[in-house]
Formats: structure tokens, C-alpha cells, sequence
């Protein structure tokens, strides 16, 4: 909502491509929302690697896109395995470099899908930092501390006040894996960020915008997609047949928690903090949209 007053989202634009090759394409977002423009990508991608075996799309300009697995998964359906990467154009920077306490970079998430025999598919979508900053927020929101080892306050000391990373000069999000998640956000950095046009970390960056780079493969061009479920199969049985730790539960695949998640929240219900609460209801009568009230 904000963004869309600012002049900084249009919600009429249409992405568009200007440039491509048989297994590239670059896409302008003209700042339209996020939804739109990645679906429109991955769409690009995945008529690509049908025709050629292997895609990459860069995406510019694009809205916050969301849960990037959305467009991941898209993939799953025609028998393709999909990576998607994210950087803020350069903007929304909240992870400090490893061994910096000022921050440096955004949250630059990835994520990974691939299908399987069975009915939940390989997908993972996670931040380069040890939280999303959505967490954060949501821990801001509910005034409650965060964890131990996500973030450092502005004089680069640990700290559980998630209040720390919004303040002027303002704290750090730790990268997860110490300098392992400070590689793979570079890493993002270049390919959606500087490959993709988008933008790179740096002084005075413009808006946040999401910089996007997909890389979309076709099963079938490498090995009959029966013969790959059944082997990514029989790799999580394998895995799975690992004893779990004294106390845990078994051991599960990227995907399966958030199916556990969805299942329950399709029956009890998602629980939202009043704050969150209190905010979307500010931009739904802002809309002119009403909400059950609580």
C-alpha cells in the first residue's frame, strides 16, 4: 500500500521482456506487483527449458514477490526442477557482512522445488540470514524477544530486541551458517541483482524492488521423469531411515513441515497478532475493504 501511494508500485503494469535468447530471457517488472511479474518469469522459464532443457530468467523491477516457492512449485507440474533467487535491488538492507556488524545486504532468499512419486515434492525456500525479517517483525509485532544468535545491535553486540534492526543506525541479521550464508547472499547478489539488471547492494540504492533469477530444468531432456521420481524416492527413504536423535521426531524432507503446517492451519486456523492485525485492517479501510473483526 505504501509503495503503491509513493509512486514506487503500479498496479496496471504488465511485464515485459526485453531481451532474450533460446534459454535466456531478461524481464522488466515495471514495477508492477510481485505476483504478477514472477508468475510471468517462471511462465518464461519453464516454456524455455520445454523447448531447449534449461532456462534462466532475470527478473528487474518486480514488487515484493512473496513466498517463493509459490513459483518454484510451478515447476512441478510439467516434470521440471526449479531454483529461484532474490535480492532487494540493492535496498532493504538488513544482514551485515561476515565479521561487519553494519548491514550490507537484504535477507536474499532462494528456494528449490523438485518433484517426487509421492504427494509432497521436495521444496525448500529460506533466507541467507538466520531469520526472515518477516520473523523479525512478527517477533516486533508481538513484543516478544528473538532468539539467541539472530541479530546484533548497531555496536555489533548479540542481541534479542528485534526493535535493534529498525533503528537509525540500525542493527544486523546475523547470515545463517556464519560465513556460508554471507557466500550464498553474494552469490544471490550477483546473479538477481547485478545478471539480472535489477541492482546490487550499495550506497543510496533506490526502492525496494525485488531482483529475480530463475533457473528452470526439464527432467526429461536428462533422464525419463518416472525413472527420476522413483530415484528421488527411494533418496528420501534412505535418508529417512536414519534413527532420529534421543527425544526427536523422525526425520523429514524439506516440504514435509510445511504440509504438517498447512494441514493443521487448514483446520485450526492461522493465528495473527493483534498488531498485524491492527495494520491490515488500517490498509483494508484505507481500500475501502471490509475484514471480520476479532
Amino acid at each position: 500500500m505504501k509503495s503503491w501511494k509513493n509512486g514506487e508500485a503500479d498496479p496496471k503494469a504488465e511485464p515485459v521482456i526485453v531481451q532474450e535468447g533460446p534459454a535466456t530471457a531478461l524481464v522488466d517488472g515495471n514495477r508492477g506487483f510481485g505476483q504478477i511479474v514472477a508468475k510471468r518469469g517462471m511462465e518464461i522459464a519453464m516454456e524455455k527449458a520445454a523447448a531447449i532443457g534449461v532456462a534462466a530468467v532475470g527478473v528487474r523491477n518486480s514488487n515484493h514477490i512473496g513466498r517463493l516457492a509459490d513459483y518454484t512449485e510451478m515447476a512441478l507440474e510439467r516434470n521440471m526442477v526449479a531454483m529461484l533467487q532474490v535480492n532487494a535491488a540493492g535496498a532493504g538492507q538488513r544482514m551485515a557482512p561476515w565479521g561487519g556488524r553494519a548491514p550490507r545486504l537484504s535477507t536474499n532468499p532462494l528456494a528449490f522445488a523438485c518433484p517426487t512419486g509421492g504427494s509432497v515434492p521436495i521444496s525448500f525456500d529460506i533466507a541467507t540470514t538466520m531469520a526472515a525479517e518477516g520473523k523479525v517483525r512478527v517477533k516486533r509485532n508481538r513484543k516478544e524477544q528473538t532468539p539467541p544468535g539472530w541479530l546484533l545491535d548497531e555496536e555489533g553486540r548479540p542481541t534479542t530486541d528485534p526493535n535493534t534492526i529498525y533503528g537509525t543506525p540500525g542493527g544486523t541479521i546475523l547470515p545463517v551458517g556464519g560465513h556460508k550464508g554471507y557466500s550464498l547472499a553474494i552469490m544471490i547478489e550477483v546473479l538477481a541483482g547485478i545478471l539480472a539488471r535489477a541492482g546490487y547492494s550499495r550506497e543510496n540504492p533506490g526502492p525496494v524492488l525485488n531482483g529475480i533469477f530463475m533457473i528452470v530444468v526439464d527432467i526429461a531432456k536428462f533422464v525419463a521423469p518416472t525413472t527420476f521420481r522413483a530415484e528421488v524416492d527411494d533418496l528420501v527413504r534412505y535418508l529417512k531411515s536414519s534413527p532420529p536423535v534421543p527425544g526427536g521426531s523422525a526425520v523429514l524432507v524439506p516440504g514435509e513441515p510445511e504440509a504438517i503446517t498447512e494441514s493443521e492451519r487448514r483446520t485450526h486456523g492461522i493465528f495473527i497478532e493483534d498488531e498485524t492485525w491492527r495494520q491490515i485492517g488500517q490498509v483494508a479501510a484505507e481500500l475501502g475493504v471490509s475484514v471480520p473483526t476479532v
